[in-house]
């Protein structure tokens, strides 16, 4: 558990990381790509619905992003809210209102000779 929250801890910052400084070069018209918000729904998205680990990554993620941020605006604390919300509502929508089918399991038919 500790290795699996160091590991998401440190993912978390290289990717702000490349994001703050790299991705910037890579605008299409002042867009820049969002590899934390990205990473934040796939952890969301595909981690069992028991565990909180969409949330965990989502408070480090926007919380990173909010540290890296050079706005002088004020809105400390909006990307962590933006990421938690959205990691939030995907719990909320895959726990009631879409069910996934759990595969069959194949059941073999065996012939005993008599």
């Amino acid at each position: 558990m500790l290795k699996k929250f160091l590991l998401l801890v440190l993912g978390l910052y290289f990717l702000t990381l490349l994001q703050t400084s790299f991705s910037v070069f890579f605008d299409v018209h002042g867009i820049v790509p969002n590899l934390v918000f990205v990473a934040v729904i796939f952890l969301s998205l595909f981690t069992s619905p028991g565990l909180w680990w969409g949330e965990i990554s989502a408070f480090i993620g926007g919380f990173y992003l909010d540290v890296f941020s050079f706005s002088i605006t004020g809105f400390f604390g909006l990307y962590t809210l933006i990421l938690v919300s959205s990691a939030l509502f995907i719990r909320f929508i895959f726990k009631r209102h879409i069910k996934i089918p759990e595969p069959r399991r194949r059941v073999e038919k065996r012939i005993y000779p008599l």
